[in-house]
């Protein structure tokens, strides 16, 4: 069993681990955007934030992208992050929950 999977059996479409760079360690789900185009641009706000993030006294952990049918869900750790796509309406704490654990698991042997 992949890693991501558990995200998948929580109802995200799709799911991606990616490195700061923007090219996919692992992906779960099938839908689109794919996977490498997902991996880029979420890795690309994470770095464009930075100054930002810098300014408020901290680092991006956490954001959430809304359209008007899905969400994306993205956790930051050390130089790496997780993003989740998910249909508004679909349970996001449970799903950011899982994000962050599966991010701390990573941060141990990343």
């Amino acid at each position: 069993m992949k890693l991501l999977d558990t995200l998948v059996s929580l109802g995200v479409r799709q799911a991606v681990l990616t490195s700061n760079d923007g090219l996919v360690i692992e992906s779960a789900g099938k839908d689109i955007p794919h996977p490498d185009l997902l991996a880029a641009e979420i890795s690309s706000l994470g770095r464009t934030s930075r100054t930002l993030s810098q300014s408020l006294g901290g680092e991006t952990r956490r954001f959430t992208l809304a359209t008007d049918d899905r969400e994306i869900l993205v956790v930051f750790f050390k130089d790496y992050c997780l993003g989740a796509v998910v249909e508004r309406g679909t349970d996001r704490k449970g799903i950011g929950n899982e994000l962050s654990r599966l991010a701390i698991r990573l941060s141990h042997s990343l």
